[in-house]
């Protein structure tokens, strides 16, 4: 039957079966069947003899390709077959900041989504940056399975994409996001399956855009995405991806006004935050705020993170105001997104799924950004479930979920079949029943620095307990030596029922448990090991710049 040959095929004969849109080289003919139109605001650089796909660089620009000629019929038992899907990644969002979790009077236009749909307190995060995050939302598979563990990876072609799926049962598929070091990008390979993506300049509401002049106002990163969406016929099933950098680093939009910055935080924030005197020295949430000899942090530390350790608690009550604000502004995002939904009649008939895809540290574990660590404000984080149809029942979703659930999660809404080989299982039955649990473990992995695959970093979450294997210490580093082994992680276990802010690690105490998490997680990886080889990925300069202007500075390779 189809529907057997769909569940079990190879990805490459998938695609023979079905009409999958294939690439197309720049100087290549492009067939009839599989046209793709590309645009770029810039040539690529390929003088060097490496080929566009697999050099990343900056820029803004359309990329097109014909939906599937042949299409499938979705399980009319589903729950929402005739549904939209709208998928919103939130980069570097806090759960404690989203007021479905912590009412701090941030986000009203997502309370108001949770309180029509379904909140989940025990979300994973599968990384701790944005593009081995994104990858496996996409592909429905943690980061042993694609091989995109850090920033010099991309996604091989015969993986499959969750709007590669969407696209063989008749959905039009678009991506959205603004330019910016967020790995959401061609060549990385997560254009595959968006017949529409479409990267633009960041505005001024926005911290990429913040010294760009333009149109002042809210919401300005989702224009693009409610122009297409509204070109779009009624009749059409739509998936639409929205990635929005709105709380990413460095937080503010506006130059701070006389006597509003005494701590010299905001307009710092605002400036040329990555001088020419910090090159070669590496940025807070890479560097951890810590001085600790063996782990590669620097003990000279930038200009922005000093400045904060040298304002005292008033610094870094500054920096903690200045991120509330950028979260304030990604909600009004969201506002702007659901207004354009309803005003199109599309709301009613829209599965809306809300999730970071990392958190952010604020001085936790004396750690500010994000990179190196994996403790719960990075990888614990918001996710909100609204499905046309299901009424809310006011209670959150306790049960384990990670990245990896949400494409067969939304596959199972809709009635389209997973692929074969993914790591994820669809948390529908926790949205049905409270109660209900579908995983007991979850891998957190990689991390924005290069590390050999012996010794890649992550963490393995199995509640109450969480093992850490990363490059910031676990507690004081007065209190804490060096590894054992240079470049090897530091090793950190909690029991986070007992002790929620991972504040005493028992690794020494309670050594079994780590042998036993950690050949959890080495048998997962040795089973997983020459199944996918990543591409490699060259860096373009301006690429590196924009990593840079991020705080990524240990993953941009030294000249």
């Amino acid at each position: 039957p189809r529907i057997a040959i769909l569940r079990w095929c190879s990805p490459a004969l998938l695609c023979l079966l079905s009409a999958c849109p294939t690439p197309v080289a720049d100087n290549a003919p492009a067939s009839s069947a599989a046209k793709q139109t590309r645009h770029f605001d810039d040539p690529p650089q390929t003088a060097d003899g490496i080929a566009p796909e697999d050099r990343v660089r900056s820029g803004t620009g359309v990329w097109t390709v014909a939906a599937p000629g042949d299409t499938r019929t979705a399980t009319a038992t589903a729950l929402c077959p005739d549904c939209d899907i709208v998928l919103v990644t939130m980069c570097s969002a806090r759960r404690d900041h989203i007021d479905p979790y912590v009412n701090r009077g941030l986000t009203p236009n997502l309370a108001q989504l949770a309180a029509e749909g379904f909140v989940f307190d025990h979300a994973i995060s599968a990384s701790n940056f944005t593009l081995a995050s994104l990858t496996a939302i996409l592909t429905g598979r943690f980061g042993s399975s694609t091989g995109v563990v850090g920033w010099g990876k991309g996604l091989v072609s015969d993986v499959p994409t969750l709007p590669e799926v969407l696209g063989l049962y008749g959905f039009t598929t678009g991506g959205f996001t603004v330019d910016a070091a967020s790995g959401f990008r061609p060549e990385y390979g997560l254009d595959r399956g968006f017949q529409h993506l479409q990267i633009t300049d960041a505005p001024s509401d926005n911290p990429d855009g913040r010294h760009r002049k333009g149109p002042t106002g809210q919401g300005l990163s989702v224009q693009p995405l409610i122009a297409w969406l509204e070109a779009q016929p009624q009749g059409e099933r739509l998936f639409t991806m929205f990635h929005t950098r709105t709380a990413h680093f460095p937080f503010v939009v506006s130059r701070p006004g006389q006597g509003e910055d005494p701590t010299g935080i905001g307009q710092l924030l605002w400036g040329d935050d990555l001088s020419p005197s910090t090159e070669g020295r590496q940025m807070p949430g890479v560097a951890g705020g810590t001085g600790v000899e063996g782990v590669g942090v620097s003990e000279d530390p930038n200009d922005l993170l000093d400045a904060v350790r040298r304002a005292g608690p008033a610094g870094l009550a500054a920096w903690k105001r200045y991120y509330a604000e950028a979260v304030r502004r990604l909600d009004a995002d969201i506002g702007v997104l659901v207004t354009a939904l309803e005003k199109a009649g599309r709301m009613d008939k829209t599965i809306l799924i809300i999730v970071a895809d990392h958190g952010e540290s604020l001085g936790d574990h004396e750690e500010l950004l994000h990179g190196d660590s994996f403790f719960d404000p990075i990888v614990r984080v918001p996710l909100i479930v609204r499905v046309p149809g299901l009424v809310a029942d006011g209670q959150a979703r306790s049960s384990l979920v990670s990245h990896v659930d949400i494409l067969p999660t939304l596959l199972d809404l809709v009635g389209a079949i997973p692929p074969a080989g993914i790591d994820g299982v669809s948390f529908v039955p926790v949205i049905r029943n409270a109660s209900a649990q579908v995983r007991g473990t979850a891998l957190v992995e990689g991390g924005v620095s290069w590390t050999s695959r012996d010794q890649l970093r992550g963490a393995v979450i199995s509640p109450p307990w969480t093992l850490l294997r990363q490059p910031l210490v676990c507690g004081s580093p007065d209190e804490i030596g060096p590894p054992s082994v240079p470049g090897e992680p530091f090793t950190c276990l909690y029991n986070t029922q007992t002790d929620p802010f991972q504040t005493t690690n028992l690794a020494d105490q309670r050594p079994e448990i780590v042998a036993q998490l950690q050949r959890r997680w080495d048998g997962f990886r040795a089973a997983k090991a020459g199944q996918t080889v990543a591409r490699d990925i060259q860096m373009d300069p301006s690429f590196k710049a924009l990593l840079k202007k991020s705080g990524y500075f240990s993953a941009v390779p030294d000249e």
